[in-house]
């Protein structure tokens, strides 16, 4: 016998690759990136304001592309099913770590030069 209420099939597959919906996770964290990147403020040298506002872009694709990378890679690996609740801490952590590593190569380099 059938059951009365019908049960929807999980759109994701629990052996999914470990790149599985790559493109959209990356589509979603370069627009992050790049949104956040472009409202950072500038505090000196205004006559060269335009061009500090694209490297700002720039390093927040880049943000944005290195968070996707790391997301997919956690998201296919951690957590199959798309539990909602796993897929915000993944998130969160995923913006923590990058960001982390972000802020220690740029303080690496500034302390170089």
């Amino acid at each position: 016998m059938q059951p009365s209420i019908p049960t929807k099939v999980h759109w994701s597959s629990p052996h999914a690759s470990h790149w599985y919906r790559w493109r959209g996770y990356l589509v979603r964290w370069l627009i992050f990136g790049g949104i956040t990147g472009m409202f950072q403020p500038i505090v000196d040298d205004l006559d060269n304001y335009w061009i500090q506002k694209l490297y700002q872009a720039l390093l927040g694709l880049f943000f944005g592309a290195g968070c996707a990378v790391v997301f997919t890679l956690a998201e296919n690996t951690y957590n199959g099913l798309r539990v909602k609740w796993k897929s915000w801490f993944i998130v969160v952590a995923t913006w923590l770590v990058v960001k982390l590593v972000f802020v220690s190569v740029m303080a690496t380099v500034g302390q170089l030069n």
